[in-house]
């Protein structure tokens, strides 16, 4: 029978009260925070939380503040957010932490992780650019966060990107722009046709990014090289 996800209480790093569903893992278990699109909510990921509490891992899925049952406005708080969020699998008791995030959880999964010392892998799905998130929120704070920074340092941080040709929001040249110049560990994959929001709960897309953040996150301290290239028989980069 499978594991109910749990609904918590958490507060971010400025104290203010969010909602999260919890699945409870294994003591010792790798952890990951799936984070949500704009306009989203936790609700919307729960079946990747139950794949990876499948497999015995830690996982919560928060509503970022003014989404879902957390109050207050999209400002930069969000970062904080998702940072209390690792903080409290950390004290849970898991060990290696990652991120999972769609669009505008994908611009702050890349965002957040070299910001926490326990992330060792992070996944972004269409992730947002700065400028197109900051004309969405009606605020300017993305645009101190550009993702190159933040993307493109030797820490040792497993990155996966995942996009679809077809997305009509963010184009999927952002994306390949960001994993050309990431270093390794890394990892591409550039699905043709689709559209922003096809791959969050594409069967094949799950399964991938599932056996990515295992691999990267039970790896321990030794970096695994991941390269990318050439393209599948659909003519999808690898």
């Amino acid at each position: 029978m499978d594991t109910p996800l749990e609904p918590i209480r958490l507060a971010s790093r400025d104290g203010r009260a969010m909602k999260a569903l919890l699945a409870e893992g294994d003591l010792g278990a790798p952890g990951v925070v799936i984070l949500h699109g704009y306009g989203s909510r936790k609700d919307n990921h729960a079946d990747f939380a139950a794949r990876l509490r499948a497999r015995g891992l830690w996982a919560l899925v928060p509503d970022l503040r003014g989404h879902g049952g957390t109050p207050g406005p999209m400002d930069e708080g969000m970062i904080g957010d998702v940072l209390a969020c690792l903080d409290d699998l950390a004290h849970r008791g898991a060990d290696a932490l990652g991120l999972r995030g769609s669009s505008m959880g994908g611009f702050l999964a890349l965002t957040c992780a070299p910001l926490h010392a326990d992330v060792r892998a992070a996944v972004a799905i269409c992730p947002a650019r700065p400028e197109s998130l900051a004309t969405r929120l009606g605020d300017d704070w993305p645009l101190r966060h550009p993702l190159g920074p933040s993307t493109w340092r030797r820490d040792g941080i497993a990155r996966g990107f995942w996009h679809a040709t077809g997305d009509e929001v963010v184009p999927w040249g952002n994306t390949y722009d960001l994993w050309s110049r990431a270093t390794q560990p890394k990892h591409l994959r550039i699905e043709m046709g689709g559209h922003h929001r096809s791959l969050q709960h594409d069967p094949g897309t799950q399964a991938d990014t599932e056996a990515f953040l295992l691999r990267h996150l039970a790896s321990g301290d030794a970096p695994v090289t991941d390269t990318s290239h050439g393209l599948d028989e659909r003519g999808a980069l690898l």
